[in-house]
């Protein structure tokens, strides 16, 4: 059976995504020099502001890999069914990293406020609530699939 279009397009972009995340999370020191210098801003003059964004950065973007790479193997899952249980750990998983990130967007609100920090706060909550609802209903569905597959 073909994959749909869907998935291979899909595919193909977190393949992209993920490409560019590891080049940035490499690249991010010297990304971040060349982006400050082209929008000076007294904001990111502060003392401390690239001790502290850096490593921000990195922190968020490594479990943001992570988050890919597990909608890779979810992806890869389909064909086949994705109503498995490696697909609800996997969802498990995103929730909790997705909540990680969260924490961490809201202690930059606290170091370093701005409205688009606090909009991503709340974004990575509502997006980890999100993966973790979808895990109890994959859960579900796998219960519901297991007894299917023993009923004759």
């Amino acid at each position: 059976m073909r994959e749909p279009l869907v998935s291979r397009v899909l595919g193909i972009s977190l393949y992209i995504i993920f490409a560019l995340g590891i080049f940035g999370t490499v690249t991010l020191p010297f990304m971040l020099e060349f982006y400050i210098g082209l929008f000076r801003d007294a904001y990111y003059l502060e003392p401390g502001y690239r001790a502290f964004i850096i490593p921000f950065m990195i922190c968020v973007a490594i479990p943001g890999l992570w988050i890919i790479l597990d909608m890779l193997r979810m992806l890869r899952s389909i064909p086949q069914g994705p109503f498995i249980m490696r697909n609800v750990r996997a969802l498990g998983r995103m929730g909790v990293i997705l909540l990680v990130i969260a924490a961490l967007f809201l202690v930059k609100c606290f170091v370093y406020f701005t409205f688009l920090t606090m909009a991503c706060t709340v974004l990575f909550l509502v997006c980890g609530f999100f993966a973790f609802t979808l895990s109890n209903l994959f859960g579900q569905a796998v219960i519901y699939k297991e007894e299917n597959d023993l009923t004759i």
